[in-house]
């Protein structure tokens, strides 16, 4: 597979309704959040904001709380009746505790840090694809090939810079015709070799005059890489 080197635009995925919804679901949850007490065989699940006398150490966790006379059905949302009063009794109550506890952990704790990471993932790929597009496009199995651009002058070939984008490798040669000429007022224009969008690149500098124009022998190339050796695309070529 050959990454395309140089795309129209960046389109950066949509997000897919799934994610959305757990993104809407996430937010539901850090506006509400769940409780577990566990007292004399009593194993709840209560909404945080039902519960009074509430006091929480530095962290914003809740170190003491008493359980409402009165409140609404949706403020209890589960309620056990274990047959030990505390952990370490009996395995079957242990499990029930600890499913019921990996259970807020999940809505409360859990899915919102997995969503920061799905957030970081994603700004590294963006990030990646700006440097080289088409980078996150790969398709598993198959042989990495991405596009670099050689600045380079025609007289003698040699490389004088490696670039993951076009525009990088332009200005690096005109940077070096501007340096070669000293002359004011001149607009660059780049002169592709062919029709192909892998075409290799000559610029030319035109003014002062109207019809002023000069070959300035900096070229931009396209050079394709390739993570593996491949020698029928060698003989191809």
């Amino acid at each position: 597979m050959t990454i395309p080197h140089n795309p129209p635009e960046l389109i950066q995925p949509a997000h897919p309704d799934w994610l959305t919804a757990i993104r809407d679901r996430v937010q539901a949850a850090h506006d509400d959040p769940f409780f577990v007490t566990d007292c004399e065989g009593d194993l709840s699940v209560w909404r945080q904001s039902a519960l009074t006398h509430v006091t929480r150490n530095s962290e914003g966790e809740i170190t003491g709380w008493s359980t409402p006379p009165s409140y609404k059905v949706t403020d209890h949302i589960l309620e056990i009746e274990l047959d030990t009063w505390d952990p370490g009794e009996d395995p079957l109550d242990d499990q029930r505790r600890s499913d019921i506890h990996d259970l807020v952990t999940a809505r409360d704790h859990d899915r919102p840090r997995l969503l920061a990471h799905i957030d970081q993932l994603q700004q590294r790929l963006d990030r990646a694809e700006a440097a080289l597009p088409g980078i996150t496009q790969l398709a598993p199995g198959e042989p990495v090939k991405v596009t670099i651009y050689r600045t380079e002058h025609s007289e003698d070939l040699v490389p004088l810079g490696h670039y993951t984008n076009r525009d990088a490798a332009r200005a690096h040669g005109e940077a070096l015709a501007k340096h070669d000429t000293k002359q004011p007022g001149l607009t660059p224009g780049w002169i592709p070799d062919s029709g192909s969008p892998d075409a290799a690149e000559e610029l030319s500098v035109f003014g002062p005059g109207e019809d002023d124009e000069d070959i300035t022998g900096y070229v931009v190339v396209p050079v394709t890489a390739t993570s593996v050796y491949e020698p029928d695309a060698e003989a191809e070529d």
